[in-house]
């Protein structure tokens, strides 16, 4: 039950998916570090479907679902961010949501996401007339990764992440799933990909692992089994 709520609320935090789940996550720079960030995700019937059949034993009559409790939950820990202002969250439907806020500081956010500890996952960077958005991860900094986002850490969660599957071909960790969300599991998983669009201050320079879709916006997709199993590094960087 906690794998399945906690898988769902990963692509929420990660912050980020295709036919199976689609979450887009959006930030808009402005001359500073400050900027714009917005996130729409939709959640395909059959994790919903999965969702109430494990939807845990409640006393109230009509109990939050799973996905909408990991919204709110989000959106709390964005209220509390020094570095945020003006979150707002709106419920298209059961399955969709959109999200949006401000953020005084790029690097102050991360910062306020991961408990006030420094972090190398996302860097935004100013050399000269140059500014540089870059992202990496791999197994060295993935701990990281659920310091800002914690139920990753959940014992019930990461004996399903890279630290426990670390040398597990995508073959076996599929058959893994299939054994334990069914058949439906392993191409739920592999068609869902979290989405990054960054729309910079001025127009792009160059970028590595994106698509421009203007001058001044790219796209970085992610694979989710990329980062379930980790056997290479994740990185992607854009100049303007």
């Amino acid at each position: 039950m906690k794998f399945i709520r906690n898988m769902l609320a990963l692509t929420i935090a990660t912050l980020i998916l295709s036919t199976s789940c689609v979450m887009q996550q959006g930030i808009s720079l402005g001359a500073g570090q400050n900027g714009w960030a917005t996130t729409d995700l939709s959640v395909s019937e059959f994790f919903v479907a999965v969702l109430e059949d494990f939807q845990p034993f409640s006393e109230e009559v009509n109990p939050k679902p799973i996905l909408e409790t990991s919204v709110d939950d989000f959106v709390c820990e964005l209220d509390k961010a020094g570095s945020t202002s003006q979150v707002s969250a709106l419920k298209l439907n059961d399955n969709s949501y959109f999200i949006d806020f401000t953020f005084s500081s790029l690097n102050e956010l991360l910062k306020d996401l991961n408990k006030r500890e420094n972090q190398s996952l996302l860097s935004l960077e100013t050399n000269g007339n140059t500014q540089s958005l870059n992202f990496y991860l791999d197994l060295n900094n993935y701990p990281e990764l659920t310091r800002i986002v914690p139920f990753l850490a959940d014992e019930n969660f990461e004996t399903f992440g890279p630290l426990y599957n670390e040398g597990m071909s995508e073959d076996e960790y599929y058959e893994m799933i299939s054994y334990i969300l069914g058949e439906e599991g392993p191409s739920a998983i592999s068609e869902s990909v979290i989405s990054l669009r960054l729309t910079a201050p001025k127009a792009i320079k160059s970028q590595d692992g994106g698509i421009l879709e203007g001058k001044n916006v790219v796209r970085f997709d992610i694979h989710l089994i990329d980062i379930l199993l980790l056997s290479a590094p994740i990185t992607f960087s854009a100049y303007w």
